[in-house]
């Protein structure tokens, strides 16, 4: 049980860091083209804030999940594995 409880855990941590990971890649891929079209410094400024805002935001709530999930590793996947069982 321990086993399957690891696995779990560490494909879920493996899952939101990829998806961390392509979230800043668009979000830095968009910012750059907005950036090259920009009409005025003011506006620049403005869109570099919010992109760094939203990376912010986004990291934020990743680790935010991942403790959620270290801190109640054993709870959230033992239900887990006992509903996989009953499907």
């Amino acid at each position: 049980m321990e086993k399957k409880i690891n696995s779990l855990y560490t494909n879920d941590n493996l899952i939101v860091l990829a998806s961390m990971s392509i979230l800043w890649c668009v979000i830095l891929f968009v910012l750059k083209q907005v950036l090259s079209i920009s009409p005025s410094a003011g506006f620049s400024c403005a869109a570099t804030c919010a992109g760094v805002s939203v990376l912010a935001a986004l990291t934020a709530t990743s680790f935010a999940l991942i403790m959620h999930l270290k801190k109640n590793k054993v709870l959230l996947y033992t239900e887990e594995i006992e509903n996989m069982g009953k499907l």
